[in-house]
């Protein structure tokens, strides 16, 4: 009996529905029952402006009138919400557009919709909002853009409008956004700055345009502003016909010691200069396997090309350093990895050993400090010194985290700093106190793995020299910025540093392997390259070291 009734059970048939224009549908009911004033339980009080709305509409659109309907709050229980300091302008676009999905964003009301669009969580309203400053970004609004982007976190839009300043800096200098920036923000503008073209100049007509414009309450602060500004490298037109001669610096004690030490540095850069600046370079491989003994010295003055007695071993990828007018060699290759060290003896005109590391090294990085030489890697992470006053090695903490590559090291500050590859495969900047013998990493270069990088430091700026990718960083703000690559394509050259001014020398091409035997020199101050010789130089892939003065080469 029960298996009849169950053969007799029919199936329904069904079917699931949707209507694609529903939604439409409902927003335009939302909307429609706005403007015919119909349902509303709830209003917004802006600045005495009273706007009627469904609680429905906010609720589902602001998860800040969410919260604040499903709490027991005392708007609720009103029905309205009062609303200062907001611009009614921005409140009633942003009411039309939970009604609607619609947004009109103008230069004059995107600032104002950006702000009321935080506090009421609309998050698709804001990014809008901040995708449209960035495209209008200009030097009228690029300080009140950062400032909103920081008050209301947009950390896209501000790094976009920060980096528009620091690059437009020169154009800015006497904008009103900048002249009512707060003493705070002027300050740390200033020591951010000083990484672009001809920067202490700019920074220097900035903090001044600042002072001058509310000088009663400001001038207290003008010491403290010129502390941060590198007046020693102004240049030489603005420092002896503009700066010294201004009232407001030579009236401040502080300031005066900051002229003096000015004038007395571009007075010791002049001389410099004019010195005689000698090009030693040790060294150097061809085939990649047999390193040389040959050595040479270039007379940047005379651009003149001498030898020097060879060194006691070949040495190719090896580092050069000079101590207290001393020229070392150090590691390199030659069939095998060194851990030999050399010096030479410019008055005896000869090489001598010293002792030898503990470590083998290629393509190390070398430093001086504090009467020490430095050597940090080389296809090792190991680092030590050596004291020539005892002929000893001493190892040092190694570096943390980096692969058996490549190392370029310099001094700045009473810190060395090392460029060199991270298991990551990207390079990275790690700073090493001598102080307290530990390493610091600084910052990843993302996407960067070269090993071809020299690294050379003027001041508190440090130097990354690659053939097609060249980067400075001030080490005050610890970011790297693009600046001017080099005029040649070079591989396996030497960069060195003499007073304001990089030199590159040797190197080839990678292709044809042929040496270029330019020398292209970099203007620190004028930001430029340029080449300054054809004399035929032939050094590849070995030390380089600058000596100044004079020296007998016959």
């Amino acid at each position: 009996m029960a298996a009849k009734i169950v053969n007799q059970v029919e199936w329904i048939y069904g079917k699931k529905c949707k209507n694609s224009d529903y939604g439409n549908t409902y927003i335009d009911g939302l909307t429609k029952m706005r403007i015919n004033q119909k349902f509303f339980d709830f209003s917004l009080d802006v600045n005495g402006e009273v706007i009627h709305v469904h609680k429905l509409a906010l609720a589902i659109a602001s998860d800040y009138f969410a919260a604040m309907f499903e709490a027991d709050m005392k708007e609720r229980k009103e029905g309205t919400v009062k609303l200062q300091d907001v611009d009614v302008v921005a409140v009633k676009a942003l009411i039309d557009y939970i009604y609607s999905g619609i947004i009109d964003l103008t230069e004059d009301n995107v600032e104002a919709i950006l702000s009321v669009s935080d506090i009421f969580q609309l998050g698709w309203v804001k990014e809008e909002c901040s995708e449209f400053l960035d495209e209008t970004l200009k030097e009228k609004n690029c300080f009140r853009v950062r400032k909103l982007a920081d008050m209301h976190s947009c950390k896209g839009l501000y790094d976009v409008s920060h980096k528009y300043i620091l690059d437009n800096f020169d154009d800015l200098i006497a904008e009103e956004g900048l002249l009512l920036l707060s003493f705070e923000e002027i300050k740390e503008l200033i020591k951010n700055v000083q990484h672009v073209i001809k920067p202490e100049d700019s920074a220097y007509k900035a903090a001044i345009n600042w002072v001058k414009h509310d000088l009663e309450k400001r001038k207290d602060h003008l010491g403290e502003l010129m502390s941060q500004i590198r007046l020693p490298v102004v240049s030489t037109e603005l420092l002896t016909n503009h700066i010294v001669a201004e009232p407001l610096l030579r009236q401040d004690n502080n300031c005066c010691q900051f002229l003096i030490e000015a004038l007395n540095s571009q007075l010791t850069r002049v001389t410099e200069r004019n010195d005689s600046f000698h090009m030693f370079l040790i060294g150097g491989t061809r085939d990649r396997v047999m390193g040389t003994k040959e050595c040479k010295v270039y007379d940047v003055s005379k651009k003149k090309l001498f030898s020097i007695p060879s060194m006691n071993e070949g040495r190719g990828y090896n580092s050069a350093v000079s101590l207290k007018g001393v020229i070392y060699s150090v590691g390199g290759y030659n069939n095998g990895v060194l851990n030999t060290a050399e010096y030479y003896d410019s008055v005896n005109k000869r090489w001598s050993y010293i002792a030898p590391m503990n470590n083998g090294r290629r393509g190390c990085g070398i430093c001086t400090y504090n009467d020490l030489i430095y050597v940090v890697g080389g296809w090792n992470s190991t680092v030590e010194n050596y004291d020539p006053a005892t002929n000893k090695w001493r190892l040092c903490q190694s570096i943390p985290g980096t692969t058996e590559g490549f190392n370029r090291a310099t001094e700045a500050e009473n810190s060395i700093y090392s460029l060199t590859r991270v298991t990551s495969g990207n390079n990275a900047l790690f700073r090493f106190d001598p102080r307290d013998g530990k390493w610091y990493i600084l910052n990843v270069i993302q996407e960067t793995s070269s090993n071809r990088y020299r690294l050379v430091c003027y001041d508190r700026t440090l130097f990354a020299i690659e053939r097609n990718d060249c980067k400075r960083l001030d080490i005050r703000v610890n970011k790297w910025e693009t600046m001017p690559h080099m005029l040649s394509y070079r591989y396996g050259f030497s960069a060195v540093i003499a007073a304001t001014d990089i030199y590159v020398l040797g190197g080839e091409e990678e292709v044809s392997s042929q040496p270029i035997t330019s020398v292209e020199r970099f203007s620190i101050l004028n930001n430029e390259w340029t080449i300054i010789d054809l004399i035929g130089i032939e050094h590849c892939h070995g030390g380089a070291e600058v000596l100044s003065g004079d020296f007998d080469f016959n």
